[in-house]
């Protein structure tokens, strides 16, 4: 494999410590040079690696409703005919769980929720013939929770859920033109939800109840309708591996395979045959220890870059970027830094 692109799609530069290995433990180092900036963050800098630079301005919920949008049937043919979906006012909602405090609802570190397909399925119906009238529809999106459909309110600035952790959801809340809107519609659903049958079977289970959905993602659909296209040959990444529906969206339109994840990645180094191929790998790091995701991820693609089965390794998160190649060993002058520390190096 010539190259391994790691994204670390929730891992922000925030009040939240850097993720550190036990006492018992240590984490991989390598010689990672100073991050560089990244434009348009892990998802303008996948959708140029795919071949599809025209998207990487595009809400994240315009992406999913166009894949949605392509009829299932063709699924697997975009590699030779191209399907169009007509621009529509999208947004992603994210079923969260928070804490109440005294003075103030906290964000846990697992307060973001995946529910299983019926319980989404349940939702959605319920939604519907609560917010049914105004037209407002929500249609389950696997890990990103919900598309929400018809909802308007152009230019309001909002957050990835995922920068909740750690963080005031006080101030993070929408903001800018429009604004007011999405708060109100928050409003109205906690309401619905506090009732809701769905979430008082939740705690009878023992399980995190939904507190709420998080609009984000949305606000600027595109003038014109998204078209699904066969594989870039100038692409730069040959294959993608996620299981984030985003990324599986992205990867539909642009014509590419994308893979679930399976961890350790040892079988990922173990099977790319091809010496030319640069893969894409989008692991999220909630719910792992730092050292069993090190474990799992990052030494694994050490150990292929130490034996030259690698060229380079690139760690990206949020807005950064870090990358080490086979020769960067040779850099002594070069501190030896987990990805967690180089990623946060403020140099």
């Amino acid at each position: 494999m010539r190259e391994l692109v790691l994204v670390l799609p929730d891992f922000f530069m925030h009040a939240a410590a850097v993720p550190q290995a036990p006492p018992s433990a240590a984490l991989t180092t390598l010689r990672f040079p100073p991050p560089r900036p990244l434009r348009g963050g892990w998802r303008g800098m996948l959708a140029r690696g795919v071949g599809r630079a025209d998207l990487a301005l595009v809400d994240a919920a315009s992406i999913i409703a166009a894949a949605n949008a392509i009829p299932a049937a063709n699924a697997s043919s975009t590699a030779n005919v191209l399907h169009a979906a007509a621009p529509s006012e999208a947004w992603l909602a994210t079923p969260l769980h928070l804490m109440a405090g005294l003075k103030t609802l906290h964000f846990p570190a697992n307060g973001i929720l995946r529910l299983p397909p019926a319980e989404a399925l349940e939702l959605a119906e319920s939604f519907a013939k609560v917010f049914g009238a105004d037209e407002l529809a929500l249609q389950p999106a696997d890990s990103a929770g919900f598309v929400l459909s018809s909802f308007s309110a152009p230019g309001a600035e909002t957050v990835d859920p995922a920068r909740l952790i750690g963080e005031g959801i006080e101030t993070l809340l929408p903001s800018g033109a429009e604004s007011a809107a999405l708060r109100a519609l928050t409003s109205e659903i906690e309401m619905w939800l506090h009732d809701l049958p769905l979430n008082r079977r939740r705690e009878l289970r023992g399980e995190p109840r939904v507190s709420t959905l998080w609009l984000w993602g949305g606000g600027a659909p595109p003038r014109d309708p998204i078209v699904a296209t066969p594989a870039a040959p100038e692409a730069r990444f040959s294959r993608l591996v996620a299981d984030d529906i985003w990324v599986r969206s992205i990867a539909r339109l642009a014509g590419l395979e994308c893979a679930p994840l399976v961890l350790p990645l040892e079988s990922l180094h173990e099977s790319a045959a091809d010496d030319e191929a640069t893969v894409c790998v989008v692991a999220p790091l909630a719910g792992v220890s730092p050292e069993i995701f090190d474990r799992e991820v990052i030494a694994p693609a050490a150990a292929a870059l130490a034996a030259g089965r690698l060229e380079r390794f690139a760690v990206v998160a949020n807005d950064r970027s870090v990358s080490a190649s086979v020769t960067d060993r040779y850099r002594f002058w070069r501190p030896l830094r987990s990805v967690f520390a180089a990623i946060a190096d403020s140099a």
